[in-house]
């Protein structure tokens, strides 16, 4: 049953996040992909953080009611948000692999490469999210703590592990929908997610706790918004 407690403002953070990534994938790859898109991400999402959570694959913790009403155990505001950051990473992670936003030149085992950069770029944002959320925030509650200001290793092999694995389903169903609306898009509506990323890495590098957190975004997070960025940038100056 859905928790009865109204969202406070992380979780509607969470649902913005979502949202925006959303908006930005209707209209750039047309309704049926983002639906496709959004749609596998969140259920998938909430599997695999419903049975990470009924049997501690990871590590045990517990969502307090920071991140507001829930689909089982699993915060809805947590699903969109993360399926919203998946998204702008699988867009720079198209950047960096292939120099356009939508993607989709080649397949094989490309496919799994983009797939495991998409994860990794994801799994950079968590490296001061979680602490900070898991933290000061109060949105979860690690129930036997771990060794990454109190965050398990665990958690950091789980997201790269679920990530890829939604990732690469993703990319694999992509062949089946109609083509992208948009798909050598360019300028500021390819750009748009990219900026998302590195808005975020800006919050955690000024917002992060503990404070020697907030040293990671410019690497974790920056590297992959510059990588991206430079391949924009050549994309733009193409005849």
């Amino acid at each position: 049953m859905p928790n009865p407690e109204p969202a406070p403002a992380l979780a509607w953070l969470g649902f913005l996040l979502g949202a925006v990534a959303f908006g930005h994938a209707w209209f750039l790859l047309g309704w049926q992909r983002a639906v496709a898109f959004f749609g596998l991400a969140v259920t998938l999402a909430w599997l695999a953080a419903s049975l990470s959570l009924a049997t501690a694959l990871a590590s045990p913790l517990r969502f307090t009611a920071a991140l507001g009403p829930r689909l089982g155990q699993v915060p809805l505001a947590a699903l969109f948000g993360w399926s919203g950051m998946l998204y702008n990473s699988h867009v720079i992670a198209n950047l960096i692999g292939e120099g356009r936003a939508a993607g989709g030149r080649r397949r094989g085992p490309w496919t799994a490469c983009l797939a495991l950069l998409t994860a990794l770029i994801l799994t950079g944002w968590d490296l001061t999210l979680d602490p900070t959320l898991a933290g000061p925030a109060g949105a979860w509650v690690w129930l036997q703590g771990g060794g990454y200001f109190g965050t398990p290793f665990a958690n950091y092999l789980n997201w790269v592990e679920t990530a890829f694995m939604i990732a690469i389903a993703i990319r694999l169903m992509e062949p089946a929908l109609p083509p992208a609306r948009e798909p050598a898009a360019r300028g500021v509506l390819a750009a748009l997610p990219l900026l998302a990323y590195a808005a975020a890495g800006l919050g955690c590098a000024g917002l992060g706790q503990p404070a020697a957190t907030r040293v990671l975004p410019p690497f974790a997070m920056g590297i992959p918004v510059l990588a991206a960025f430079g391949r924009l940038l050549k994309a733009e100056a193409a005849p």
